[in-house]
């Protein structure tokens, strides 16, 4: 892996003696109004190692930061983001917090450089998942610190590889483990991103073999932290900082 000022950006390899890392998924939703700029300095000051963020296109092809297809349920608008213009999805209040959808550029302007960034390509809007990876892929290439691109969908993955092959990607799932596993050697994968429903030995110790990185998504309590650490995840996608506290008799003892 390259820094900023090299060629590539990727999924940092997990050395087995370190903790694993914690991921702010949104931003960390339960604590912060997710996807917002107040989330993603809220999380940094909580020391999140990663963030997770949702990427998406509007009518007029913005790269926006926002989760659900429409805005009805988060926000004071109505419609689909993809049939929305960026004028107006970009004043859009996220959960009546003041926090407002941010476009992807905003939003990594307002990381720490230290946090690698998981960028969640989650709707391509009226772009093909083509000119999506590569508006994407220029805005995030921007960003001083290390990223990486994730998503449910295949296309979305082909896509980056097919835009820079340097960039590290991993394919998200919560079923179909045989599936995904072959969509992780098809692409090299640097990493997989399975459910804690999926999650078990075999599935850890397989992407282990083939050298890549399992972030297990989504923890959202010390109890659901412990399944996964006790099979040597790399890292924890959760909704809430400390997910690791107290999820295994080590961390009791040296406390």
């Amino acid at each position: 892996m390259v820094s900023s000022t090299g060629t590539a950006h990727g999924s940092p390899s997990q050395d087995p003696r370190e903790k694993p890392h914690i991921t702010a998924h949104r931003g960390f939703r339960d604590v912060f109004p997710q996807n917002t700029i107040a989330a993603m300095e809220g999380s940094s000051r909580l020391g999140a190692d990663r963030i997770e963020i949702d990427v998406e296109a509007t009518s007029d092809g913005e790269i926006v930061v926002f989760h659900d297809a429409a805005l009805d349920a988060l926000t004071d608008k109505d419609g689909l983001v993809s049939e929305t213009p960026s004028e107006t999805v970009l004043k859009a209040d996220v959960l009546e917090s003041g926090e407002t959808i941010p476009t992807l550029a905003e939003t990594l302007d307002a990381v720490k450089p230290s946090v690698t960034m998981n960028i969640e390509f989650k709707d391509s809007g009226p772009l093909s998942w083509d000119e999506f990876a590569e508006r994407a892929l220029d805005i995030a290439s921007q960003y001083p610190g290390e990223y990486y691109v994730s998503s449910f969908d295949p296309d979305a993955l082909r896509a980056v590889r097919d835009a820079d092959p340097r960039v590290a990607v991993a394919p998200i799932f919560g079923e179909n483990k045989t599936e995904n596993l072959e969509l992780a050697r098809e692409l090299d994968a640097e990493a997989v991103n399975p459910s804690t429903g999926v999650l078990d030995r075999d599935l850890v110790e397989t992407v282990h073999g083939e050298e890549r990185d399992v972030n297990v998504w989504t923890i959202d309590s010390w109890r659901e932290a412990r399944a996964p650490l006790e099979l040597n995840v790399d890292g924890l996608i959760a909704d809430v900082p400390n997910m690791a506290a107290f999820a295994t008799s080590e961390t009791r003892r040296d406390r």
